[in-house]
């Protein structure tokens, strides 16, 4: 058997862009590291897949004992049919050198099933082009499929007791919309297979393809030429006006024309970029501060969610509060306290943090939070989960003010906020001197990265010193909402 040319991944890649799958193929080392987050949502997948399993239980596994050794994959698939197996886990096939594992094969009735597993609660437009071409494989291979169906995470299950596997997945059959495809997958994988061996890289221009639908992983040597300020770092544009702006010959903001089609909001930007000034509405900025009168509770949370829910009457994604931070004034000129809260791992946090952040607000005044609809979600929802607490929930709300506003209106607004009201973008256009770029977790989706990983964790010094991380993260985030909010101070006069 001659080794693959194509694999599921690297056809679905060269769907989205000719030279992405050139690189991969021939230069891989120019590949993007793969971040943090992106190695999590691989890590959930190959989890959700292995649990996926129970719903067919008792199969064989045809994983090689070389994971990348392809061919023993597919000539064990084989072994595995013809000595009668029933349930096969990584099934692999291989049709005219291309490559396709599949999650759960299952014979029923003398017919064969083909199952594959998503992390996702929808079924996207990939996903479909993924099971029609493990569909062409398995067929053309000499496998009859009565049907193929994809596997997804139903988002309606909530957790009561032990997981129940047939209630957490739903699976729905792609069969027809396989059939369909037949004929345009043989055609791309026709052309996939000239991009991959060829000896030239085709000649493809930065564009939309590269972020849809997925960011490419070659970006960084694609875009390397793109200069600094340019019209792709106007956040809030579309892709489209961003790339109508740039092959016009307008590549960077200070090339762009005074009439143009983008919205007031990105011409504010490109009015404060090429005056190089700081654009303040005093009027608005001492109507906001009006409203935050002292005594002042800064707040911020952190949440986790796990594809499988881990505790009862919880639901698969959902927003699971684990930690906060509390930087409170009772004054303007008061020295600045501060509380914070976070979740013994291995437990359900919610109770433990509502009952403590009810204790460390329940004294006057307004809680201002940055962008507060994750905060309001997970209140209402905790709410809902201890109906006792609905009063003093609901009062605390009626205290929130969102520090966002100002920054949203533009009432305060700094050229290297590059049109983004992010607190990761506007922190350091305001408050340079403080930064996140020097803590090990540095971002939300981190957090809540980190903070999954510790519910398995066993090294007791790894374990503090993940936790001493997310209180070092969680601090920053509301000590960089104090700091924002002494720059508004000074800039309403």
């Amino acid at each position: 058997m001659e080794k693959h040319i194509l694999s599921k991944s690297t056809f679905l890649r060269g769907l989205q862009c000719a030279k992405s799958l050139y690189l991969y193929k021939n230069f891989i080392q120019l590949r993007d590291p793969v971040s943090a987050e992106q190695q999590s949502i691989f890590n959930r997948g190959n989890n959700v897949g292995v649990l996926a399993q129970q719903l067919f239980p008792n199969g064989t596994d045809a994983t090689p004992a070389k994971r990348s050794d392809n061919i023993s994959a597919v000539e064990r698939t084989q072994q595995l049919i013809a000595n009668g197996a029933e349930v096969i886990y990584e099934a692999a096939f291989q049709h005219e050198q291309v490559l396709a594992i599949l999650d759960i094969l299952v014979k029923k009735n003398g017919l064969w099933y083909a199952y594959e597993v998503k992390s996702s609660t929808k079924i996207s437009p990939v996903y479909l082009l993924d099971a029609s071409l493990q569909y062409w494989v398995i067929t053309n291979s000499g496998l009859a499929l009565e049907d193929i169906s994809l596997v997804i995470i139903n988002n309606q299950y909530v957790k009561k007791g032990e997981i129940s596997i047939p209630e957490l997945f739903s699976i729905r059959s792609v069969k027809k919309e396989a059939l369909a495809n037949q004929e345009m997958i043989a055609e791309k994988i026709a052309a996939s297979k000239q991009v991959a061996l060829s000896a030239q890289m085709p000649d493809v221009k930065i564009a939309e393809q590269c972020f849809s639908p997925y960011a490419c992983d070659f970006m960084g040597n694609c875009w390397k030429n793109v200069p600094k300020d340019s019209v792709f770092e106007i956040t809030g544009v579309s892709k489209p006006e961003q790339f109508l702006l740039y092959n016009a010959g307008h590549r960077l903001i200070t090339e762009i024309p005074e009439e143009n089609a983008l919205d007031k909001f990105a011409n504010i930007h490109i009015r404060a970029v090429k005056n190089k000034s700081v654009i303040t509405d005093q009027p608005a900025l001492k109507k906001f501060l009006e409203k935050a009168e002292y005594p002042l509770f800064f707040m911020d949370f952190e949440t986790f969610m796990p594809a499988i829910p881990l505790y009862n009457d919880t639901k698969p994604y959902q927003h699971i509060p684990f930690q906060y931070s509390i930087h409170y004034k009772k004054s303007k000129e008061a020295p600045l306290e501060h509380f914070e809260f976070l979740a013994e791992q291995g437990m359900d946090p919610r109770k433990a943090f509502l009952l403590s952040i009810l204790e460390h607000t329940k004294t006057e005044g307004a809680i201002l939070v940055y962008d507060a609809l994750m905060e309001r979600n997970v209140l209402n929802g905790l709410k809902k989960d201890f109906p006792e607490y609905k009063n003093e929930i609901d009062a605390r709300l009626e205290r929130f003010l969102d520090l966002i506003i100002p920054f949203q209106e533009r009432s305060y607004y700094h050229p290297a906020m590059k049109n983004s009201v992010s607190i990761k973008n506007v922190l350091p256009a305001l408050v340079p001197d403080l930064s996140y770029n020097n803590l090990k977790i540095a971002s939300g989706s981190m957090a809540m990265i980190a903070y999954e990983k510790l519910q398995k964790e066993t090294d007791m010094f790894k374990l503090l010193e993940v936790r001493e991380q997310l209180l070092e993260y969680c601090k920053m985030d509301t000590l960089a909402m104090v700091k924002l909010f002494e720059v508004l101070e000074k800039a309403a006069g």
